[in-house]
């Protein structure tokens, strides 16, 4: 069940029996598990729309809720709006598709609680594109799953995963983070989400393999649509834009890149596949990834952890600097650690094309 002492709800959001699902449907995932891509595929869908960037912002704003006092006075939704308006994510969405302004959102909100409020802006933007789910692909919401289930009671969870040594392969290419930070980030996330998805009803959430997805596309996006329980249709197995832009095999590529995984069997040393496994072994064995430690999983002591969590900050640091100039890099920097705290590590977020 969702945390008891959040009792704000979205109104249209209660489960009716025989309702059409017209979402939420929240996609998470450690970063350079897959997210963009599964977002990509389900986009092809002719019911589903999940915004093309990521919110990061809903905890945020849930948190600050009281600041506006209750949207529906006068003033309040205005004031609202100027601090959501300046929002990198309505910035993006606005400059790649006009469809929505303060008078026409207001006109459409049913229910003024924070979730009214939000469903009805989500909401226009399905419909701007004729399609009736809508959805939102923020990874770091993998930590943040009781706070929407009980803002959004019908919301559904799709959690992409992918061999954490391959994960941890990437964001290392990528940030150049330690890789055993990332062995004890990608345990603690996927445990805390599992822990969390155990409380709701079996069909609130849904797991997707990386592996699985890029090698037996169909057959993984049958699932889901039955899952929906909506119509398989076979889009949802092209992939026409890139879903990649940093670094590696599918970095500025289109299409779906099959076996793009395993790397790591070549590229981490024994010693590092070792200590890795030490760290998550039985978690990897049990998502059905093959694993060589057979001992007990012991995890990194909180000197080891924050002594390289340090070091990530500063190589996250440099990347940002590096990818977005000095000025707009440090901003970014220390808009990563504004809001970490709601995501227990900032290390969750994935960059957006």
């Amino acid at each position: 069940m969702a945390n008891s002492t959040i009792t704000e709800q979205t109104k249209s959001q209660k489960d009716k029996p025989g309702s059409i699902f017209e979402g939420p449907i929240f996609l998470v995932g450690l970063p350079r598990s897959g997210t963009k891509l599964l977002r990509e595929l389900l986009n092809n869908h002719s019911r589903i729309a999940i915004t093309i960037k990521e919110s990061n912002f809903l905890p945020y704003f849930y948190h600050r809720r009281n600041a506006y006092g209750p949207l529906d006075q006068p003033g309040n939704f205005d004031r609202f709006y100027k601090d959501f308006s300046e929002t990198k994510f309505f910035k993006r969405l606005d400059e790649s598709s006009r469809f929505i302004d303060k008078e026409l959102w207001s006109r459409q909100i049913v229910d003024w609680s924070f979730a009214g409020v939000m469903e009805a802006f989500y909401k226009a933007y399905a419909r701007h594109f004729n399609k009736q789910i809508w959805g939102d692909k923020t990874p770091s919401y993998l930590v943040q799953v009781p706070l929407l289930k009980s803002l959004f009671p019908g919301a559904k969870f799709i959690h992409i995963y992918r061999d954490g040594r391959d994960q941890a392969l990437s964001i290392y290419k990528v940030y150049k983070k330690n890789i055993y930070t990332s062995a004890q980030r990608w345990t603690d996330g996927i445990m805390k989400f599992r822990r969390d998805a155990a409380r709701f009803a079996p069909g609130d959430t849904f797991e997707v393999q990386y592996e699985k997805l890029t090698d037996s596309t169909e057959e993984t996006m049958r699932s889901i649509c039955d899952w929906l329980g909506i119509p398989f249709e076979k889009e949802l197995t092209e992939m026409n834009r890139t879903t990649e832009f940093l670094t590696g095999a599918a970095s500025k590529s289109t299409g779906i890149l099959k076996k793009n995984h395993g790397k790591w069997q070549k590229e981490l040393s024994p010693h590092q596949v070792a200590r890795f496994e030490k760290i998550c072994g039985s978690l990897l064995a049990d998502m059905g990834y093959p694993v060589s430690y057979k001992g007990p999983a012991s995890r990194l002591n909180k000197l080891e952890m924050g002594y390289h969590t340090v070091l990530d900050a500063i190589n996250q640091l440099i990347f940002e600097i590096g990818y977005r100039g000095r000025r707009e890099g440090l901003k970014g920097f220390l808009q990563l650690r504004k809001k970490a705290w709601f995501y227990h590590d900032e290390g969750i977020e994935e960059k957006e094309s």
